[in-house]
Order: structure tokens, then sequence, then C-alpha cells
């Protein structure tokens, strides 16, 4: 069914303020934050250094910032930039393909070999069938189980019939099943292709050089690789102090910046706490919150504020779907300028009717995200917050990294630096309210 945007009722609205589908290029509801929120374009940045990366160099880089900034909606737009400059883009987005909970670099080497030749594959693309047999045979041979290989032939019969260009999708799609599935195949798997890393970089980049080869007489100038969806990446202290962020990104660089291809990946924001990333990727941009909280440091809150109310014009008809249309910018407010939790409240109001939002509506729905967030902070973490609330200052520490990884803490940015302040839903949440009390108590009784 086609969509009519704005939506001009509460179902429609509920569909229109999906927060987890990001928008495709060409989609009505999209509007460019870039100009409200102090970081770069990244489509037109990241474009610009794709075109003047020079053969036999490659352009790799990190795009960072908070879950829910909208980073996946801006980089479809970087897609489609790169279309309409005759790149070839492949987009892979992990959280559909691997487990977010445990990666490797091997899983996100394997998913690139796999999505490529999938969208070579799509695009009518044809990898040299040499090539193609010499890679059936290595993966079947160190990867993959006799039964495994035996399901991998028997659906490429019933399926496919005899075709000599399918079996590698096929078996690549076997190995990433196992690995996102968590099975107890996956550190087998791990540990064969780590034994013979070097090996499976060289036949990765046999694929991609390939296909890099063939994308000239089809009218493309490159092959580009995107992959979305690891900041999504969980947060976890190992016991030498390294986070699961740093193990991967830091420690594995080379692994990741070894395909032959210009790549961007998008990491978690506490990377930028790292100090040892800028010598594993020399560019990383940061896509910052929209500074829609009124401060001493923010100058930019009513500009700010308009391009998030026109983001909600877009989606939704306000004054058909809220009882008092300034509602929205109470909403607006509270979601700190994450679009992602401004679509999830506008979602909480229309959980509770089948009319308009009502100001009971929107209480409730700011109750609701405020319990949410006072479970992701700990009682230990109470006197930095009430620290960076107080400052709007952003220590340096594993901390906060933590905190901005969770959006209990907030980061933007402006002509001055970056500045960070709490989520509105944390000032509201029931402990930190409390603790401030009891801050004002202790105060009292010393005068």
């Amino acid at each position: 069914m086609e969509n009519f945007f704005p939506a001009a009722n509460i179902d429609d609205a509920y569909h229109a303020c999906h927060p987890e589908l990001p928008l495709e290029a060409d989609d009505p509801r999209y509007v460019s934050l870039n100009p409200v929120r102090g970081g770069v374009d990244i489509a037109e940045v990241v474009a610009r250094r794709i075109r003047r990366t020079k053969t036999p160099d490659f352009h790799r880089q990190l795009i960072t910032g908070h879950r829910g900034s909208g980073k996946t909606t801006e980089l479809k737009q970087l897609q489609e930039k790169l279309k309409q400059e005759k790149f070839f883009p492949v987009y892979i987005d992990v959280e559909n393909l691997l487990d977010i909970s445990d990666i490797s670099y091997l899983d996100i080497l394997i998913a690139i070999g796999k999505e490529t030749f999938e969208c070579a594959w799509d695009n009518r693309i044809e990898i040299s069938d040499e090539l193609l047999e010499n890679l059936d045979d290595w993966f079947a041979e160190r990867i993959l189980t006799e039964e495994e290989r035996s399901d991998v032939e028997t659906t490429l019969k019933n399926q496919f019939g005899v075709d000599a260009k399918i079996p590698l999708l096929r078996i690549l799609s076997a190995i990433s099943g196992q690995i996102s599935s968590g099975s107890s195949r996956k550190e087998t798997i791990r540990r064969t292709m780590e034994q013979d890393l070097r090996v499976l970089i060289i036949r990765l980049n046999d694929l991609l050089d390939d296909l890099r080869l063939k994308l000239p007489k089809m009218g493309w100038k490159d092959l580009v690789i995107i992959i979305d969806g690891m900041e999504k990446m969980h947060y976890k202290l190992y016991a030498d102090g390294q986070s699961s962020h740093s193990a991967l990104f830091v420690e594995h660089a080379e692994q990741l910046k070894s395909p032959h291809a210009h790549v961007i990946y998008t990491v978690p924001i506490s990377l930028h706490f790292n100090k040892n990333l800028g010598d594993s990727f020399s560019e990383a941009d940061v896509i910052p919150m929209v500074p829609v909280i009124e401060n001493k440091r923010n100058t930019g809150a009513a500009a700010a504020m308009q391009a998030m109310q026109r983001l909600v014009s877009c989606r939704i008809a306000i004054e058909a779907i809220f009882e008092q249309p300034e509602s929205v910018s109470e909403l607006i407010r509270f979601s700190g300028g994450s679009v992602r939790d401004l679509l999830r409240l506008i979602r909480f109001g229309c959980d509770e009717t089948d009319e308009k939002i009502s100001p009971a509506h929107i209480k409730s729905a700011q109750n609701r995200m405020a319990i949410e967030y006072d479970r992701l902070f700990r009682d230990e973490d109470l006197e930095l917050l009430k620290e960076i609330h107080s400052t709007n200052e952003l220590p340096v520490n594993d901390t906060v990294a933590r905190l901005l990884h969770q959006r209990v803490v907030m980061e933007y940015m402006d002509s001055k630096g970056r500045w960070g302040t709490l989520h509105p839903a944390v000032l509201q949440s029931p402990r930190f309210p409390a603790a401030l009390k009891r801050d004002e108590k202790r105060a009292k009784r010393k005068r």
C-alpha cells in the first residue's frame, strides 16, 4: 500500500514515526539536520574524500554518533550520492547479518564477501568462473564440514539446478548464518579462519579485485562498501581493561582496513575516548545530536527546535494528531535531540489513544521513557552525572564512554567544540532528582 505523508490519523502516524526504519534517499519525510547540529554533511564530505582518493589507494573511515542520531538515514543519503557520482555502493547492515552481542572482525570480513558478491550477482556483474571455483573449493574445504557441504549441494540441486556462479553465495550464506545464530560452530569457524587469516584476506580481495575490474566496463568508477549497524554492538569491559569496542576497531583495525575497496564503518561513540583510534583510522566523523536543550552553553536551541519541528511535520499532520500542537515542542525538548527518541515518544502517545494525543498522553509517554532511562545508569554513576549536569563538560574516561553509548549522557557540537549534558529523561527519572534533593538538604543543614 502506498504511504501518504504527512499522516492525518493516529494509525498512520504510528507507522510514519517508526523509529527503527531508516529513510531512503527519496523519502518525503527526510529533513537534513546537518545545518543545526554542528557536524559535517556526511554525504557530501565522504563522497568528496572518495572521489579524491586515487588508485591504488582506498579511502577508509569511521562514522560515529549516538544511537538514534540518524546515522543510517544519512548513510542512505551517502549511498544515493555515490550512485549519482557513478560509484558502486554495497550497503551492509550487520544487525541483520550478525550477532551484535558478539562480533568478530572475521565475521565482518565474511559479511563483506557475502554481501558484495550478492550485490554483484543482483546487478548482473559476472565474476570469473575460475575465481569462483577456486573460492568455492577453498571455503568448502577449509570452513564447511562434510555435512554442511552436502546440505549446500542439495540446496543448489533442488533450487537452482547446476549453476557455477551460485555456490559461493550459498557457502558464504551458510557460514554467515552459523556465525549470526550463535551456534556451537561459531567459534570453530572463527578459529579455522584465524589460522588461515592471510589466505582468507587474499581470497576476499581476489573477489573484490575481480569485481573492481568489471565495474568500469558497466559505467561504474569504483567499489564502496558501507558497513552500518556497528555502533549497536554491545559494550563490554574485559579483564585487561580494554572494551569490546576498542578490541574490534583498534586491535583489529588493519584487518578491517584490508579489503580492496573504499570502506566506511559506523562505530560506537564510546570509541572517541580511545587515544589509539586516530592511529588506526585517519578519518572519524561524528554525527552529533540536535542541540535542542537550552542552557548556558547552547546558543542554537531555537534553530534546532525549528528543524526538529519540520522533521515531525513531514511525517504527521500535527494539528490532526495532537490536541495541543505545542505539545510537539515539549516532546522535542524531552527527546534531547535524539531523532529516535522523539519518534518513540510520539508512538508512546499513539499507544494511549485512537483519537488525538492529549497532554495527559504526553505526560505518560515522558514517564515511560524516564523509567526506561532510570534502568540504564548505576547508583555509582550519580556523582559523575551531577557533575556533567552542572558543568556541561564530558570527562574522558570509560564510564562516560559507557553512558554515551547508552544515551544517558548526550554529546553535542558547536563552533567551540564538543559539550554534553544528561538526557532529559534522566532528569525526570526516579533516582537522579532524588539525588539532587539529597544534596540540597545536606547543603541546607550545613548553612
